[in-house]
């Protein structure tokens, strides 16, 4: 089993899109006739809106969901008919045939995986559904349980083969993509988009952001970071971003008490349990193409300074949030955020 393996339920922290004017003008602007055509949907159990500047017909903002809807068909752990719970279910029994997007999503789960060391770990079924933190019942399991559970979690064990769309799971192991399906989905919901001929617009997948192209006149989308103290689409800073995806990790919004205490849905596998103090949420940007779910997770459990070198090894643009109203910015982070609320300071860390 690795050392340390972390992961983050489908719940995101939410994202606030600015827009691509200024911050006051596109609030207006969001509520005026004049706005961008704007759709909204219920997908992976989230809010999912997309917001198109040019190419805004009802058959694109359709066939942008209905791609959404069969990526979480395919990827939901809870879901016994998907396909994700088939394999899981099959775990043990050799190489399973897979969808494209399956096999896809796997390979970037075990990229994640050594890019940081085991920091994320896409094997963590068994342990997710034991605490099943995010579901109508959660609860406190036993040490022999978590024991038992963190024998199956390790992602040097499963092989995927992307050319024969083959997954293999040693037995008793089981996947989860609740770290990686959204943004699997923001991505290809844009280059669906694409390849429609839309050429500027956001699409927002439970808060994981794909900014396609840029605004009306070439600015940078502003896309938000929610501030965990405020009410949601509250930001306290945004990141100027084109041709980006955006995702937030935090553990200040999907939790579940026992006890009086407060168990986060993110998880350190060297104890089987959820993570404790260090940050409060961690922000990522990737070029759009580059699925962002994910790299966010590990940036945020390893906290300021791990976090942050952790983000410059990898070339990141990525913000840090702790508790005492700090933040931590990557080297790539420093051109592109902006703070907007005085009450939080930046420091190195």
């Amino acid at each position: 089993m690795p050392a340390f393996v972390v992961y983050w339920l489908s719940m995101k922290a939410p994202i606030a899109i600015l827009g691509a004017l200024s911050f006051c003008c596109l609030v207006l602007l969001s509520c005026s006739a004049g706005a961008y055509p704007t759709r909204r949907a219920t997908i992976f159990e989230s809010a999912v809106v997309l917001r198109l500047r040019d190419h805004a017909t009802e058959a694109n903002f359709e066939a942008c969901f209905a791609r959404l809807r069969e990526i979480d068909a395919e990827m939901n752990m809870w879901d016994r008919r998907s396909e994700l719970s088939r394999l899981n279910v099959r775990s043990g029994e050799g190489p399973i045939a897979v969808s494209r997007d399956l096999a896809a999503t796997t390979g970037r789960g075990l990229e994640l995986a050594r890019l940081t060391e085991g920091v994320f770990d896409p094997s963590v079924g068994p342990l997710v559904k034991l605490w099943g933190i995010g579901t109508d019942s959660p609860r406190l399991p036993s040490e022999a349980e978590i024991r038992a559970a963190l024998d199956m979690v390790d992602w040097r064990r499963v092989k995927v083969d992307r050319d024969a769309l083959t997954v293999e799971l040693a037995r008793g192991q089981g996947l989860d993509f609740g770290a990686l399906a959204k943004g699997y989905g923001a991505i290809e919901g844009a280059r669906l988009l694409e390849e429609r001929g839309v050429r500027s617009g956001v699409l927002d997948v439970g808060g994981c952001v794909a900014a396609i192209g840029s605004g009306p006149k070439g600015e940078s989308w502003r896309i938000g970071v929610q501030d965990p103290r405020s009410p949601r689409g509250t930001p306290l800073g945004y990141f100027a971003v084109r041709e980006s995806g955006v995702d937030t990790s935090g553990v200040y919004e999907r939790y579940f008490e026992a006890g009086g205490h407060r168990y986060a849905h993110i998880f350190d596998t060297r104890t089987g349990r959820p993570i404790e103090g260090g940050a409060v949420s961690a922000t990522v940007v990737l070029p759009l193409g580059q699925n962002p779910d994910g790299p966010a997770l590990p940036i945020l459990v390893l906290g300021p300074a791990a976090g942050i070198a952790m983000a410059d090894r990898m070339g990141l643009a990525a913000v840090i949030l702790d508790s005492d109203k700090r933040l931590y910015l990557s080297k790539a982070a420093r051109s592109s955020f902006t703070l907007l609320d005085r009450a939080y300071s930046i420091s190195s860390p």
